[in-house]
C-alpha cells in the first residue's frame, strides 16, 4: 500500500474512499466511504509524510440501517456528501487508519452534516454539550 499523489488532501468533513481491511467483526470492512474528522493540521502532516494517520468515521448505506434511529449516527443524504446514495456515519466506529489506506477524495459533508456528524461523535465519546444544526 503506497500514500497517493494527492490533487486534493484530505480535510477535515472530506469524504474519502479507504481500504478498511483487515477487520474484525463487527468492524466495518472492505474499501468503503469514510468522513475525515481529524483536525486539518494533523492532516496536512500526514500527507506531507505519506507516513502518518487519519482519523476517520465509516459510512454505510442508509438502506441498512432503516429504521433504527441511534444518537451516536447521523444520517447523510447525497446532495450533503457528493455520494450518489443516503449513508449513515458510524460515530461508534471512529478510527485512525494510515493515510497510505486513502484510495482518493470523493465528496465533502456541508455543514449541518458536519454538525450532526460531531453530535454523534460527541454522544459516542460522551464530551459533553452537543451543537445546534
Amino acid at each position: 500500500m503506497t500514500a497517493p499523489a494527492w490533487d486534493i488532501p484530505p480535510r477535515r468533513g472530506h469524504v474519502i474512499l479507504v481500504e478498511l481491511d483487515s477487520a474484525v467483526a463487527p468492524e466495518q470492512n472492505k474499501t468503503r466511504p469514510c468522513v475525515v474528522v481529524s483536525n486539518n493540521g494533523a492532516n496536512t502532516a500526514a500527507t506531507r509524510t505519506g507516513n502518518a494517520m487519519l482519523t476517520v468515521v465509516p459510512l454505510t448505506r442508509a438502506s441498512q440501517r432503516k429504521g433504527l434511529n441511534r444518537p451516536y449516527q447521523a444520517v447523510i443524504e447525497p446532495d450533503e456528501s457528493g455520494l450518489s446514495q443516503a449513508s449513515v456515519a458510524q460515530a461508534e466506529q471512529v478510527r485512525s487508519v494510515s493515510i497510505r489506506r486513502v484510495v482518493r477524495v470523493v465528496g465533502h459533508l456541508d455543514h449541518q452534516a458536519q454538525t450532526r456528524l460531531d453530535n454523534a461523535l460527541r454522544v459516542h465519546l460522551a464530551l459533553g454539550n452537543l451543537s445546534k444544526g
